[in-house]
């Protein structure tokens, strides 16, 4: 292979890395120092433990909720950022113009983790206006960590789970700006809404399903109108609507 031939299969190599987020793109093109590679691959490892930790039983949700608020602001995330041409990454996302992109992330290359992760990663990515739309969970453990971008953050507490209806407290209300991160579990901050008030808005999202041995139900995502009527002791009813509704709605 000539010296031009591999200039260019790298070129294309790196142009289709890039799409794949965030971690792999900086190891991909060789961005960090030698002296930062450890310290990213130790807070993924990290990550990794964390997870499987709660995936285990071997520590309770509202616990994992501190630890992995804690984990995330560990990120330096200003320098993450000035390594990483972020402009190229938001260039190959082809934004929707109801709700959010979806980004996987291949975590394969990080050196340590093992081979069979006990969370799922992926990058939400958005224009000015369109959320991740309010949703409460079932069964499932999730983190966000804004990485571009401001963003309007909700969050409810689930007071009552009823067929057509959850009762939710109003919790978290405020502008969450690069860096900072909010998690859910079924017993803290179970529903919430995200929606980006700058041009592009990009958050890291991980999520742990089924850790919890007390809630029968399959892990999944619970559409809701946190807009519904107040009631007594500042709860809302939001009623349960479709992915369709929630989309049209606040996509």
């Amino acid at each position: 292979m000539t010296n031009l031939t591999r200039r260019s299969f790298n070129k294309q190599m790196l142009g289709t890395l890039m799409a794949y987020g965030l971690i792999e793109t900086l190891f991909a093109r060789d961005l960090f120092a030698d002296a930062v590679k450890p310290i990213i691959t130790q807070w993924m490892k990290d990550l990794s433990d964390l997870t499987k930790d709660v995936k285990d039983g071997k520590i309770k949700d509202l616990d994992f909720q501190a630890k992995l608020e804690a984990l995330y602001k560990r990120v330096d995330l200003p320098e993450l950022l000035r390594l990483l041409d972020m402009d190229r990454v938001a260039k190959s996302v082809r934004l929707p113009e109801h709700g959010v992109a979806s980004r996987g992330i291949d975590l394969g290359k990080v050196e340590g983790l093992p081979k069979q992760l006990h969370f799922g990663k992926q990058i939400f990515c958005m224009k000015k206006g369109r959320s991740v739309v309010p949703h409460g969970h079932d069964n499932m453990c999730t983190g966000f960590i804004v990485l571009r971008g401001d963003f309007e953050g909700k969050h409810y507490d689930r007071v009552e789970d009823n067929k057509d209806h959850y009762l939710i407290r109003p919790t978290i209300d405020r502008l969450f700006k690069p860096g900072e991160c909010s998690t859910v579990s079924d017993r803290k901050d179970n529903v919430h809404w995200f929606k980006a008030v700058t041009e592009t808005g990009f958050i890291f999202n991980i999520h742990v399903m089924g850790y919890n041995r007390d809630n029968p139900r399959s892990p999944g995502r619970v559409y809701v109108d946190p807009e519904g009527e107040k009631v007594k002791g500042g709860l809302i009813v939001a009623k349960k609507i479709t992915s369709q509704e929630a989309h049209k709605k606040y996509g």
